[in-house]
């Protein structure tokens, strides 16, 4: 072992360019076993020695070659011909030559049948359509509809709401915004109607129950538009005048944001703010509440 150290330090001090320097470096690496330093750029992309690999299809990083017969390369020369790269504890991402072994490839192969099989089944497995319960393949992992028409009854399904109908009290499942269970309900509830009377004119008027209407016609409606009715301001009492259908309580955005809030006083800083009642802050930035959790 002191005898390779002085044989190391003799080809140090004979190296007299930058070049050579760093040949010499590269064969003592090679010699002590020390793999070059793999720069991981992101999950796709690293690099080895200035070469780019990235992750192709399979999962494996590679380039004009892959990164496992480049490192083995690294150590020891050109592969072989017949013969193949084998990772010893058959995981792709364990590049360290010392996972690293040369076989012909009969034996390579051998040795990963049991995976490549296990992998095939997985592939070939069957499936059973959780909608139908159809039997059917697939090679992209593990769905569970065998259609897109069963997959859209699934979505229907999952989206189903169970709503009250408004006619006779009866319970019912809908995935859209259904009021009646039945066409005899929806029947029924066109045939009831109401004396109601208009906001505008005080007109009495008959109308369907299961409706809406306010008014008793489209001028009434178009008249409410126009029609102001005057409002006291919730939070400073000022009078204002606004359209009937309009549900403002207050005269402007000032009074508006300002309605519910009071003065609280920092006790960190001592600063002065404004907050809502119903929050429960106590400090008046980030800074000071960090300030009083490091002084607990």
């Amino acid at each position: 072992m002191k005898d390779k150290e002085k044989i190391f330090k003799l080809l140090r001090e004979s190296a007299e360019t930058p070049q050579e320097s760093l040949a010499v470096e590269e064969m003592i690496s090679k010699i002590e076993g020390i793999m070059p330093p793999i720069e991981v750029v992101d999950d796709n992309i690293v690099k080895c020695s200035g070469l780019k690999f990235s992750r192709n299809k399979t999962g494996r990083f590679a380039c004009t070659i892959s990164i496992y017969r480049f490192i083995w390369t690294y150590f020891n020369g050109e592969i072989p011909d017949g013969y193949e790269i084998h990772h010893r504890d058959l995981n792709h991402e364990n590049n360290d030559i010392s996972n690293l072994q040369l076989l012909p490839k009969t034996e390579h192969r051998r040795l990963h049948k049991p995976v490549n099989e296990e992998n095939e089944a997985k592939k070939n497995a069957k499936h059973y359509c959780a909608v139908c319960g159809k039997e059917f393949k697939t090679r992209r992992g593990q769905l569970l509809y065998c259609s897109a028409k069963c997959r859209r009854i699934a979505e229907k399904i999952r989206a189903t709401k169970t709503k009250i109908c408004e006619m006779c009290g009866k319970e019912f499942s809908t995935t859209s915004d259904a009021r009646f269970c039945s066409r005899e309900c929806i029947s029924e509830s066109l045939k009831k109607r109401e004396t109601k009377i208009c906001p505008i004119c005080g007109k009495t008027f008959s109308d369907i129950v299961s409706n809406h209407r306010k008014y008793c016609s489209y001028e009434c409606a178009n008249e409410s538009y126009r029609k102001s009715v005057t409002r006291t301001c919730l939070n400073c009492g000022k009078e204002f005048s606004i359209g009937v259908t309009r549900n403002q309580k207050f005269c402007c955005r000032e009074c508006f944001h300002e309605y519910g809030r009071e003065t609280k006083t920092c006790p960190i800083c001592g600063k002065e703010f404004t907050v809502k009642k119903s929050s429960g802050r106590k400090y008046c930035s980030r800074q000071c509440a960090g300030i009083a959790s490091h002084k607990k």
